[in-house]
């Protein structure tokens, strides 16, 4: 069995390009090329997949290319526009994503990135995408959700993943830039053997400009049973059907 920090990881980002994140492209750009930069220069075995969604597609970047081959991101090559398909992305993102291990077994990690609420999903549900995340993360892999401008807790507490692998950002360049640092040093952690999860520190939130962590963790460092986590109407029912909003596709 190979060594923990021999092991390949594959590090797979699915990155919101719908329109609201138009006001902080020039700084999503940035921050996102700092994450490629600190996987580069992690030293760590890494294959890494970008796949960007809004409303009209969800666009495979790169699949599994060695991390060092990875290009930065544009102004060309990310373009917001359209509306946020947050389930059905993740959902079809992650079983694609499964179905490209084809029985090997790296280290995998997912990031999911969005600054806005989910409002144009079709084919599946919160339950759905929640009960599939706690399926992958007992099998090991590891999730982090960055949420710019938003309640990230509530939004990951709806998806399935954990508060500690959870970061809320403002919407301001310096907060954009700290919080696309903090899960890149988490999965970079991860992927060196260095940890052995993808949690993310409560300095790297607080460097973030995270506004929720406190509510959620408090000062002792853990999840609150009764953190005041603002809920929305349950999107547990399935959506009415109409046009797929995401096509399916395969890694």
């Amino acid at each position: 069995m190979a060594k923990q920090k021999d092991q390949r990881t594959l590090v797979t980002f699915l990155l919101d390009e719908t329109g609201s994140m138009a006001s902080i492209k020039d700084d999503t750009i940035g921050g996102f090329n700092s994450y490629l930069e600190t996987l580069k220069t992690s030293g760590a075995l890494i294959d890494f997949t970008l796949i960007k969604f809004d409303s009209n597609r969800l666009e495979k970047v790169c699949v599994a290319a060695p991390i060092k081959e990875v290009a930065e991101l544009t102004s060309e090559t990310y373009q917001p526009g359209a509306s946020t398909p947050l389930i059905d992305a993740a959902y079809k993102t992650i079983k694609a994503v499964e179905k490209s291990l084809n029985g090997s077994k790296p280290k995998v990690v997912v990031c999911i990135q969005t600054d806005g609420h989910e409002n144009a999903s079709t084919e599946h549900t919160w339950d759905e995408l929640n009960a599939l995340i706690k399926e992958k993360t007992a099998d090991g892999w590891q999730f982090n959700f960055l949420g710019t401008g938003i309640d990230a807790y509530d939004t990951g507490r709806r998806m399935g993943v954990a508060a500690e692998s959870t970061i809320a950002s403002a919407m301001d360049a310096r907060s954009v830039r700290a919080s696309y640092a903090a899960v890149a040093d988490s999965a970079m952690a991860f992927a060196s053997g260095r940890a052995p999860t993808a949690r993310i520190s409560m300095s790297a939130r607080a460097a973030s400009g995270d506004a929720y962590y406190r509510n959620v963790f408090g000062s002792g460092g853990r999840p609150s049973p009764a953190s005041p986590i603002r809920s929305r109407p349950s999107a547990s029912a399935r959506p009415p059907a109409k046009r797929k909003t995401v096509d399916d596709f395969a890694l």
